[in-house]
């Protein structure tokens, strides 16, 4: 007597059934997500975060710098209406961010953590290259160079561990029944990775060399 056969994986068959609309369906709800984390991550890792960040390095550095205006447009070791503007500006930044991220998850093939290691990788590449700069005050006053250039690269890396994370969560929770959740496996399995290389290695080229200037 032959065994019964496993039951069908029920995001496989919404897949079948619905056909190429559950695809983009699937994505956008992946997208809305994705945005909803990355806000929230970005007001958490970017805002708090990076106060937090520019309070230890202020501890680290020579108290000439206590109250110069950073780059970012507020005197280092206050908090001011500036610092508001940080945190409004970090989350909708994340949102922005978060949205090309859900994106990318459902065209990356593999578990959750290899996914999450290579956002993270290119977030704190990219990000860690747009915070990092050789002009203004933020890099050449600010001591020890190794400790404010590593928390400011941590911290967008931080964001986008978090970002995959919860969005991988949130669509494989059982609210999200009836939504092709593997579908990333099945489609353009390696489109994701190629951007997250392409975006790792763009970072990383700008950084070494504002780094190099810096050092």
């Amino acid at each position: 007597m032959s065994k019964p056969l496993p039951a069908p994986d029920p995001a496989f068959v919404a897949l079948r059934t619905t056909g190429s609309g559950s695809v983009a369906g699937a994505i956008v709800v992946s997208a809305a997500i994705g945005s909803i984390a990355g806000g929230l991550s970005g007001l958490v890792w970017g805002g708090i975060g990076g106060r937090i960040a520019m309070r230890i390095v202020l501890l680290t550095s020579d108290d000439r710098v206590r109250g110069i205006t950073s780059d970012d447009g507020f005197r280092i070791g206050t908090i001011s209406a500036a610092t508001i503007f940080l945190l409004i500006f970090t989350t909708i930044l994340g949102a922005m961010a978060g949205f090309a991220s859900g994106l990318i998850r459902m065209v990356t093939a593999g578990p959750t953590w290899a996914v999450a290691i290579g956002s993270t990788v290119a977030a704190a590449s990219i990000g860690g290259a747009a915070i990092v700069h050789t002009d203004g005050v933020d890099f050449r006053s600010l001591e020890p160079l190794w400790l404010t250039v590593g928390l400011f690269v941590l911290i967008p890396g931080l964001w986008g561990a978090s970002v995959v994370i919860v969005t991988e969560r949130i669509l494989r929770s059982p609210s999200m029944t009836g939504l092709p959740a593997q579908i990333h496996r099945r489609y353009l399995g390696a489109v994701g990775w190629l951007a997250l290389v392409a975006v790792t290695l763009l970072g990383a080229r700008d950084l070494v060399a504002d780094i190099g200037a810096l050092a």
